[in-house]
């Protein structure tokens, strides 16, 4: 305590309010991050999970070309493992636990590619 205040140093009274948009922009940005895509690809609902956060994400995701299908990780595992990352790194950044993650994938239109012969 200092000078008698009831205050401990540095330590100021108040509150933190996060508003719902905030947290919803931060689980898009998690999201886009877990599947390496563009900010813009990522939609998000947030609701109660029984005292949890849940969160509904919308991805807009391009198909692979077909020449990458071969020995990659399906589009399942891939939604798994962002789901656990969209977990984790939503909790880090703030702080409030995640309870169940709906991720739903849409297609996007891969971007053209050059002009020219395939070899």
């Amino acid at each position: 305590m200092s000078g008698g205040t009831g205050t401990v140093t540095g330590v100021r009274a108040g509150h933190t309010r996060i508003t719902h948009a905030a947290l919803r922009k931060t689980l898009e940005a998690v999201t886009a991050q877990a599947f390496h895509v563009s900010p813009s690809a990522v939609g998000a609902e947030l609701e109660d999970d029984r005292g949890l956060l849940g969160v509904k994400v919308t991805v807009k995701l391009a198909p692979p070309p077909l020449r990458s299908l071969q020995g990659g990780p399906t589009v399942f595992e891939q939604a798994q493992r962002a789901r656990t990352a969209i977990a984790v790194r939503g909790f880090a950044l703030t702080g409030m636990r995640l309870g169940r993650v709906d991720i739903r994938l849409t297609a996007a239109k891969r971007a053209p590619r050059p002009e020219g012969r395939v070899q």
